[in-house]
């Protein structure tokens, strides 16, 4: 601020070279107005791109923590659309993930929900989604229902190297939870359904979905009993059809057709057509 109501003298900005704009403001302690000297376009530019770099910094070091949670990473970073082999039954699957990948900031809170027979490729294209998300500078967890209740389980240990409370904060605070195998475990105890309500709860207040995936029959899917398993209410069941798009991946087991072919001599291909006739 000038010293005083006359205008003083060009400032020129260090980057540029050019002079300084200047503008009138109120004195703060006195009635009359006073002259300063404004940040020059380019030097708001600079302190803008610092601001910009810092939160990408911080975003990478909070992606790279989220993804030290997630199961066998390796594996699942080499997984994607392109060397996913499509196969008759999973057209709607794939559709509804590839719609959630390209729709992530609309869509919001809404997750998708795949289950059908086992080894019929939902954990590939739940994975080829999320590898995308993740290539876009999301913050992406992607983990098996057994390994997450093993490392929740595992922090009662006080020489746990992971804590209750990071493990549940990552799943909370990933912009995307892949939930794999969800619904998995036979018998669930009370400890184990408070943490399944504690993460949809908390994602869904949130704002931030969920994909799971799960090896549940169309007639376990209808059925009235299922929407009790995970409490006596059913408040959990229904919060996760509310928020997530479910979808029946009508495939067969590749894993199997693989196995017999290879057994029998044949291809994949005259297996599932023997089955089919």
């Amino acid at each position: 601020m000038s010293n005083s109501t006359s205008k003083p003298g060009a400032v020129q900005c260090g980057i540029c070279g050019e002079d300084k704009p200047q503008t009138q403001i109120n004195h703060p302690f006195k009635d009359e107005l006073r002259w300063v000297h404004c940040a020059c376009s380019c030097e708001i530019n600079r302190i803008d791109d610092f601001k910009r770099e810092q939160a990408s910094k911080a975003k990478g070091i909070r992606i790279n923590k989220i993804l030290r949670l997630s199961s066998s990473m390796e594996d699942i970073r080499s997984l994607s659309f392109s060397n996913f082999d499509p196969r008759k039954g999973s057209e709607d699957a794939q559709k509804e993930v590839k719609d959630a990948v390209e729709n992530f900031k609309d869509r919001g809170k809404l997750g998708v929900f795949i289950f059908g027979e086992t080894g019929n490729g939902k954990s590939h294209l739940t994975a080829s989604g999320g590898n995308e998300l993740i290539n876009k500078g999301y913050a992406v967890i992607y983990i098996t229902e057994k390994d997450l209740f093993s490392r929740l389980q595992a922090t009662k240990n006080f020489k746990n190297e992971e804590s209750f409370q990071e493990i549940m904060g990552a799943c909370l605070e990933a912009d995307l939870l892949i939930w794999d195998d969800f619904m998995s475990s036979q018998n669930l105890r009370p400890e184990e359904k408070d943490w399944i309500f504690q993460i949809i709860n908390g994602r869904e207040r949130a704002n931030k979905p969920i994909w799971a995936t799960s090896n549940i029959t169309p007639k376990e899917f209808e059925s009235e009993e299922i929407a009790y398993k995970l409490d006596d209410k059913g408040r959990t069941w229904w919060r996760i059809l509310g928020n997530m798009n479910c979808v029946f991946n009508r495939a067969t087991n590749y894993r199997k057709s693989k196995a017999m072919s290879r057994a029998m001599g044949i291809s994949i291909e005259e297996y599932e057509a023997g089955k089919r006739g």
